[in-house]
């Protein structure tokens, strides 16, 4: 949004002029006629003007579009009866244990005295622990190079960690792609110590991420690179041999921030469980400059938790851990010792086996559903649970997100 400066003037109760003073406020460009005659377009931009009377706030900072939307249907009755919404506003999977093949998930917690305190903010060692021999088994077979408890950090959700992960950074230059994951660009915008570029990939590609274009960017001097992968919201997936190239290219040059949380949502692989991670790729855990972030949230299908994990060089992650002091306290504890017994290896090769055949047929149902109203699908996503959908083709009045959503 674009700021302007205009002057008031006023008189003061003794009589005496006082000087102009300067108002901030907000522009854009000038609404469409479409976005004028929608009262939700009128109440969204209503809602992040920047001309609000309180000092120091700027309402543009208070939520994205994806929470935006929530809220809205909070407003009209969404908590009040959520199983007659269909939630298409915010990325969450269903949390209840109806899935075949899914491990019933825990309706108490009981806490430890421990609980009670303080946690590290690192996390607690047994879930590090967890975490660690997790990726050992499934993504470190055969190396010599393994993950110990060390390599990895509990943080309280995936933005938390996020958030952790850039107040380490020192100066740089950081690339992150679009269209990708919404709260980067806001989150990003938080720090001064490094320098946020927003990567455009093109439509005609599949919004796809090729080695080569990493290549450019480390050249043009970026040295950290953040992207999801699978990627929310394109429904794609950087896959080996090609995200082997990529780390690659990096390795020595750039460091890579992995966000994972869809890598059990992936369907390439005849959905036999197989997750798809960095962690494959790794020749050195120590020496790799590759910070993998993954959680509770999005394959286990926990959202409420806010329990998830960094795993990465030890000297990040002791960091990472550090930075939570200040940042956001830590991780709730007794909801860590809970998550322990989850992390079985065997126990979640099976829980994604369940969750792959889930979330394909239903990809499956409604990638047939909207070709057969005569929607137009670039691709078929082979991850995550989203669908890039372009609503150009629809008549005006509902040719845009907002309209078409209301």
């Amino acid at each position: 949004m674009a700021s302007v400066q205009t002057a008031s003037s006023g008189t003061h109760s003794d009589g005496h002029s006082q000087p102009p003073r300067d108002r901030r406020f907000s522009t854009a460009r000038p609404i469409t006629a479409n976005e004028a005659n929608s009262s939700v377009h009128r109440q969204f931009r209503g809602a992040h003007e920047g001309h609000k009377p309180h000092a120091g706030l700027d309402p543009s900072r208070a939520s994205t579009g994806v929470v935006w939307t929530t809220e809205r249907a909070y407003e009209h009755g969404f908590l009040d009866d959520p199983s007659s919404w269909a939630n298409l506003g915010q990325g969450a999977p269903e949390v209840d244990d109806d899935i075949a093949g899914s491990f019933e998930r825990p309706h108490h917690i009981d806490v430890s005295m421990s609980g009670r305190e303080y946690g590290p903010t690192a996390g607690i060692k047994p879930l590090r622990e967890a975490v660690a021999n997790l990726y050992n088994e499934h993504h470190r077979k055969g190396k010599e190079s393994k993950y110990t408890w060390e390599n990895v950090c509990i943080v309280p959700g995936g933005r938390a960690g996020l958030i952790r992960i850039a107040a380490v950074l020192g100066n740089a230059y950081l690339g992150f792609f679009i269209p990708d994951y919404t709260a980067y660009n806001e989150m990003l915008s938080l720090f001064k110590n490094f320098a946020a570029i927003p990567i455009p990939l093109k439509r005609e590609d599949e919004y796809h991420i090729h080695a080569e274009k990493i290549a450019e960017e480390i050249s043009r001097g970026t040295s950290v690179i953040l992207t999801s992968n699978p990627r929310n919201p394109t429904g794609r997936m950087v896959s080996n041999p090609e995200l082997a190239k990529i780390q690659d290219i990096a390795r020595d040059r750039a460091t890579l921030i992995m966000d994972e949380f869809y890598g059990g949502y992936n369907y390439t692989t005849d959905c036999d469980g197989t997750v798809v991670s960095a962690a494959d790729n790794i020749e050195d855990v120590d020496e790799d400059d590759v910070l993998i972030i993954d959680g509770l949230t999005k394959r286990f299908r926990l959202p409420g938790w806010r329990v998830a994990w960094i795993v990465g060089p030890k000297e990040f992650i002791k960091a990472i851990a550090s930075c939570g002091s200040y940042l956001d306290g830590g991780t709730n504890v007794p909801f860590q010792e809970a998550a322990v017994p989850m992390l079985e290896p065997t126990k979640v090769r099976k829980e994604m086996k369940a969750l792959q055949i889930h979330f394909r047929d239903k990809r499956d149902y409604v990638v047939k559903r909207l070709t057969d109203m005569g929607f137009k699908l670039d691709y078929t996503p082979d991850s995550t649970f989203y669908l890039w959908l372009n609503l150009e083709k629809l008549p005006k009045a509902i040719n845009d997100g907002l309209n078409f959503f209301t």
